[in-house]
């Protein structure tokens, strides 16, 4: 039986919202293309890729894989091991695949929806466990920031000192995160008494909000679980930093752990900015510029190592999504419909989630 459609304004809002975004992450990253090659010379960057040293790349890759995989092994665990580590490993990979192609990080929001779809694991559980992976491994790039910055020589001090209050103060909020998670009915309290002095502000919805990503802080309020968290997280971003310093090798540049490290930081940061599917333009920005200015490396290699990781990462993670899309039975077109159905429910209506 067919069901008449009914006009919703709200799905016009949600579109039009979309729809801006998308647009303002292509300027983003055509802008950053543009200026790539308006300071540095093609010549320079080909230049550079015809005297690269390919078999690092070989090692860029399998620091890659590791990290893929590590990685699927802390969001299993964050899942109470209720899952396949094979489930957990063909999910995140197919959100990754999503990522390289559509924009908004509709990946992150396919990773909940498809990790939901196995018992017992519930959508919301999924898309806490998501975010909090997020902002763990943002916090790690933040603590790790300060350790790589003291070893540039040519940062002034302001800069160095700058960089480790920010490490202090993201360390002051992990400990708060980590009481908050212990305490989240007092938590919830606090959350509502400040949200409902803040006018036009649904607070249910945003108590709601912090209280999910508190419960997917769960795995954090035991001293066994919180360090199996931490060397996890260490863990999973040691063999990109790996990656990373081989990727560099490839390019003939002589690098260090630290300065591989800093990259990878500076990476991290840039591509949290709006831009098109992929990550394309900010992350070769963010990386060059890292190189170039903060290092003091030559701009051919520097350009040269950036457009060679990225495409490198991008031919991974997109096979490992196939892979995962084959493993598991899913379709693209599928995994899109449903992601997108369920990012327009959550939009027009919040309170779907709790």
């Amino acid at each position: 039986m067919e069901h008449a459609y009914c006009y919703n304004p709200a799905d016009m809002d949600t579109n039009q919202k979309q729809k801006s975004q998308f647009w303002v992450g292509m300027m983003v990253s055509l802008i950053c293309l543009v200026a790539i090659f308006f300071f540095i010379e093609p010549a320079e960057i080909l230049a550079a890729l015809e005297t690269a040293r390919w078999g690092y790349l070989g090692l860029t890759a399998v620091g890659i894989i590791l990290f893929l995989l590590i990685r699927a092994v802390r969001w299993r665990f964050m899942l109470n091991n209720d899952i396949s580590l094979a489930n957990t490993f063909h999910i995140q990979n197919i959100g990754y695949l999503v990522n390289n192609f559509l924009p908004l990080r509709l990946g992150d929001v396919a990773q909940a929806v498809l990790i939901g779809s196995v018992p017992p694991v519930t959508i919301s559980r999924g898309l806490s466990t998501v975010v909090v992976t997020r902002i763990l491994d943002m916090l790690f790039m933040v603590v790790l920031l300060p350790f790589t910055l003291a070893s540039v020589e040519t940062l002034p001090i302001q800069v160095q000192e700058t960089a480790l209050f920010i490490g202090a103060l993201t360390s002051v909020a992990v400990v708060i995160l980590v009481i908050a998670a212990n305490q989240r009915p007092l938590a919830r309290r606090l959350a509502t008494a400040v949200f409902s002095r803040i006018g036009r502000l649904n607070t249910e919805t945003w108590v709601q909000r912090i209280d999910d990503l508190l419960a997917g802080l769960s795995s954090l309020t035991s001293l066994k679980s919180g360090l199996i968290l931490l060397v996890t997280t260490i863990l999973t971003w040691l063999p990109i930093i790996a990656a990373y310093y081989f990727g560099l090798l490839a390019v003939n540049l002589t690098p260090t752990p630290a300065m591989a490290g800093f990259v990878v930081c500076a990476a991290a940061l840039s591509v949290a900015a709006p831009s098109s599917p992929g990550q394309i333009g900010v992350f070769h920005a963010g990386v060059i510029f890292a190189l170039t200015t903060i290092l003091g490396q030559p701009e051919g290699p520097a350009a040269s190592f950036a457009f060679l990781y990225h495409a490198i990462n991008l031919t991974t993670t997109t096979l490992f999504g196939i892979v995962g899309l084959l493993a598991t039975g899913a379709t693209f077109r599928h995994v899109i419909d449903a992601t997108r159905q369920f990012a327009n429910r959550t939009e027009n209506k919040p309170e779907s989630l709790s």
